[in-house]
């Protein structure tokens, strides 16, 4: 089991490295900026739980950002994890199966606790929002899949 979870866990770091790869490419293309929504959602948990960001407000934004990055990088790695683990635990699917479940699974945990806080509202988003959000968590779902089925032992016979 904990074969498996290590497994999915670096998958998982590899979707996220993609999500970040395919998210940047999208900025590029279309000269849109960055999302806000990590950043603020710091600010929020930082909020709720009674901690301030130090810093002057320059040094508070980069910290806001860089650990509104360093969360997604959690959030794929611990949904790699879970991935890993409901293998260990008996699913086997294939890699388009896994995939769609991979991408499922990342949209709600990485988009969920922003919706709570009221960060964001999926429901009033855009065709464009939706674009912009769903591509790039398709490549993490992907990508994850793809690479815990390429790190699978195997098994002599």
């Amino acid at each position: 089991m904990l074969s498996s979870i290590l497994r999915g866990a670096a998958a998982g770091a590899a979707g996220a490295t993609a999500l970040n790869a395919v998210t940047y490419v999208d900025m590029a293309v279309r000269g849109r900026p960055a999302s806000s929504t990590p950043e603020q959602t710091v600010e929020k948990i930082a909020h709720l739980v009674g901690v301030d960001i130090a810093g002057d407000e320059q040094q508070k934004q980069a910290r806001e950002s860089g650990i509104g990055a360093l969360l997604g990088l959690l959030t794929g790695t611990a949904v790699g994890a879970a991935y890993g683990a409901a293998h260990g635990a008996g699913w086997r699917p294939g890699t388009v199966t896994g995939g769609v479940a991979a991408t499922g699974a990342a949209l709600v945990a990485a988009n969920g606790p922003m919706t709570v806080l009221r960060i964001t509202d999926p429901r009033r988003w855009s065709f464009a929002e939706w674009a912009s959000d769903v591509v790039p968590h398709v490549a993490y779902g992907f990508v994850t899949a793809a690479t815990f089925a390429a790190t699978a032992r195997k098994r002599r016979r």
